[in-house]
């Protein structure tokens, strides 16, 4: 089989997937990406639904040298609420294209999360015993342990929260506050969060340096969803007084975990890299006011 300088993205569609995509077209790659959308006449992905049992006779493009595994479902209470069509998808149907990857002599690239951790601890090594409390969290430890055990080939990589400019809740915030009303972040509900030009951009220098093992990627610190709203009244040039800050508890919301910590210890891709983690606030900057 010939390999060339060929990217698979299974699940280019999302928002992980399409960044990558856009990413590694800014440097000229070669991309081939996977979608469970119908295809049209002009349309050069490949349709491939992880919502069904992979067919078994499935197999990467021979060209392909590297497989980033982007389809996932992420949301914590579609898991919850379903476990059996999610573990389907996060857990078996990945671990079975990372398998036939690694028979084809692929590099396998596995996005996963700060949920492996109960989130009683900051600043998690990538080392550390796994201990996930969500549907979501165990689902991508069975995932990495399995894709671990396939190959040495594997680069696996956690993150924190990864937001893009699209981010419902921030945008829901911004635009409540240049409408001059009032918004209430929860101060004791906390984040770490990294911007997506930065994650795609150290995920893709891991995967062409054939980094193998497990990283982190994810702010120095937590800050809390009260913090981060207050920082963009004051970049926004608004009253602050429109950020009223409250408890969880003291909400209608119903959350399956409220960890403690989200922060990932990012030192050794710090040191791989030779690159300095931005803050949560330098993340929030870069996405919603480039």
């Amino acid at each position: 089989m010939t390999q060339s300088d060929c990217s698979l993205i299974i699940g280019v569609d999302s928002s992980l997937g399409s960044s990558i995509q856009k990413f590694l077209h800014s440097r000229d790659k070669t991309v081939i990406g996977t979608s469970r959308r119908k295809k049209s006449s002009t349309d050069s992905r490949i349709f491939l639904d992880l919502s069904h049992k992979l067919d078994t006779k499935w197999t990467p493009p021979e060209e392909v040298s590297e497989v980033y595994l982007c389809a996932a479902v992420t949301s914590l209470q579609a898991c919850r609420t379903d476990p059996e069509y999610s573990t389907l998808v996060n857990v078996h149907n990945t671990v079975s294209i990372a398998r036939k990857c690694t028979e084809c002599g692929i590099h396998v690239i596995f996005p996963s999360s700060n949920q492996v951790f109960d989130g009683t601890v900051p600043h998690r090594k990538p080392y550390d015993v796994v201990c996930p409390i969500t549907e979501y969290g165990r689902q991508k430890a069975e995932a990495e342990k399995k894709i671990l055990e396939l190959d040495k080939n594997i680069t696996v990589v956690r993150f924190a929260k990864i937001i893009d400019s699209r981010f419902p809740l921030i945008r829901q915030w911004m635009d409540s506050l240049i409408s001059h009303q009032k918004i209430f972040p929860f101060s004791d509900y906390v984040m770490a969060p990294i911007s997506i030009f930065f994650a795609v951009e150290y995920l893709c220098r891991l995967a062409e340096g054939r980094r193998r093992g497990i990283f982190h990627i994810s702010a120095p610190d937590d800050i809390t969803y009260a913090d981060a709203a207050m920082y963009l009244a004051n970049r926004l040039h608004v009253d602050p007084i429109l950020v009223n800050p409250k408890k969880v508890a003291d909400s209608d919301i119903m959350y399956e975990h409220n960890p403690s910590y989200t922060s990932l210890d990012s030192s050794d891709i710090e040191n791989k890299l030779g690159i300095i983690i931005p803050n949560a606030f330098l993340s929030i900057d870069r996405t919603f006011f480039p």
